[in-house]
């Protein structure tokens, strides 16, 4: 159920993250995270009062913080990224070190993991490598190149995407989606004012700039509390590897509206992730 919840999350990520960084083609890379963030504020406070809670905790809450910072930090760099790159390159180099690191960290601290799931997960990284390959190889055929910057950014946003996963696996099921509204009661004001200072406005001067972050800002946080769910059931290896498969949409509709090539190898990484999404579900 796991791998069920987060591979649905990162779906619906996968779908958000084209929205943020086709906005991004369009206006301020902060404009739009700043949009997006607030939208995803509003988001989160109606999930929490549906959702309810029994207990909030201090743990709960500063795990929320750090979470709501580094998701920040990492979704400027993210959307940047994807505004300067190739989607369905940046998209997935980020999804492999925010997949790896987590997983890492859940195996070290004592995850149960079998020996089919184990393949599951090996499976599972190597299906997001290989939807990371970026397609063709020549300047000369008509192939789209991502800048080292680019790579860079996405890099760093994958780092900071995996602190985001530890530190939301860090709550409780009795704080409900509460630690989600303190991660964007940390985020907002930070976007806010950096993108006030640094481009003078909040709101994105193009109208479908606009209503892209909008529709970001929301669906990014309902697939984050589907997320929050999948982390929290003490099977963070699981949980971040398949929440980290959101290059697949992404690089699928990348592909569909802006007529990006898609190889053979992201295509084979494609159906290695269904497969690896079968084995875990065992």
């Amino acid at each position: 159920m796991t791998a069920v919840l987060a591979l649905a999350s990162a779906l619906v990520i996968g779908g958000s993250d084209f929205g943020g960084g086709l906005a991004t083609r369009h206006d301020s890379t902060f404009r739009v995270t700043a949009v997006a963030q607030i939208c995803g504020g509003l988001t989160a406070v109606v999930l929490a009062l549906v959702v309810g809670a029994d207990e909030v905790v201090r743990a709960d809450v500063v795990a929320g913080a750090v979470a709501g910072l580094s998701g920040t930090f990492s979704f400027i760099c993210f959307y940047r990224a994807l505004s300067i790159g190739v989607m369905s390159v940046v998209a997935p180099t980020t999804a492999v070190v925010g997949a790896s690191l987590p997983a890492i960290v859940g195996v070290i601290r004592g995850d149960d993991v079998a020996a089919v799931t184990g393949l599951g997960l090996v499976i599972a990284v190597a299906a997001i490598v290989l939807v990371t390959r970026e397609a063709g190889g020549r300047r000369g055929d008509g192939m789209l190149r991502t800048p080292r910057v680019a790579l860079l950014l996405a890099l760093t946003a994958g780092i900071g995407f995996s602190v985001f996963f530890i530190a939301l696996a860090e709550t409780s099921d009795e704080a409900g989606m509460w630690p989600l509204v303190v991660a964007r009661a940390v985020s907002v004001p930070v976007v806010m004012v950096l993108s006030r200072r640094l481009t003078g406005r909040v709101w994105p001067l193009v109208p479908v700039a606009r209503r892209l972050a909008v529709l970001t800002g929301v669906t990014e946080m309902m697939a984050n509390a589907l997320l929050l769910v999948a982390l929290r059931r003490d099977e963070l290896a699981i949980a971040s590897v398949f929440g980290s498969l959101y290059p697949i949409s992404t690089v699928l509709l990348a592909w569909v509206f802006l007529r990006e090539r898609v190889s053979g190898a992201q295509l084979v990484g494609v159906v290695m992730a269904v497969g690896a999404l079968a084995l875990v579900a065992v």
